[in-house]
């Protein structure tokens, strides 16, 4: 990817001449991320995914306890909806997912997710202003609580086939071993709208599904 710059070229001169992004934050010169692994197949925390895409957010998203039975919740009017999410919604933790460039770019082509895909679910504590905050009302990501991470490598050294697996990173750890299939991969596979992503709850992965509808 190419922006264009007004430099100062060695005699003084203004150039308009395109300049290359840093790779940091270009795609195609990035190196390219892959999840790395202990000796004992354990995943280590990804470095860096804050520069990743970020895919979007959403706050106290928790599972119903009957998630992994065929069972859908009851249909409402909109009106009686409403009412119910004003009445009932909890204030939980702020939850910021990240994606991978290389996957989000390979999804945006084909609408599938690669492998290797890594998503990150960045969980923090909702936190209202303290005294001497400018803000008078509303929340904010306080408290680092745990890093969640989806790896889709049907190659992962610990001797499971299974193409996604899930771990989770309280804070201060840097490796984990992924949970058994019936803690996560299985609601995964039966409820997520696309092989086992939650793309229906986050608009950037909704879109290039809908743009490439309207094709």
């Amino acid at each position: 990817m190419l922006v264009a710059a007004a430099v100062l070229g060695t005699q003084g001169v203004e150039s308009n001449e395109p300049q290359d992004l840093p790779a940091a934050t270009n795609p195609e010169r990035r190196k390219p991320t892959i999840p790395q692994y202990t000796d004992k197949g354990e995943l280590k925390l990804p470095a860096d995914f804050q520069t990743w895409v970020f895919v979007g957010a959403n706050m106290g998203l928790e599972y119903r306890d009957v998630a992994a039975k065929d069972v859908p919740p009851k249909k409402q009017s909109e009106k009686d909806g409403a009412k119910q999410a004003e009445k009932h919604v909890r204030v939980g933790n702020f939850h910021n997912v990240y994606i991978n460039p290389e996957a989000y770019a390979h999804y945006t082509k084909t609408g599938e997710f690669p492998e290797p895909t890594l998503l990150i679910l960045d969980i923090y504590e909702a936190e209202q202003g303290e005294p001497r905050s400018v803000v008078s009302e509303g929340l904010f990501p306080g408290k680092h609580k745990e890093i969640a991470v989806a790896v889709k490598n049907s190659a992962r050294p610990d001797g499971s086939k299974t193409d996604w697996a899930y771990y989770d990173f309280p804070p201060g750890q840097t490796t984990a071993r992924a949970f058994p299939n019936k803690a996560c991969y299985d609601c995964h596979l039966e409820h997520a709208d696309i092989d086992n992503v939650w793309t229906q709850f986050y608009p950037t992965l909704r879109k290039p599904l809908q743009d490439r509808k309207k094709q």
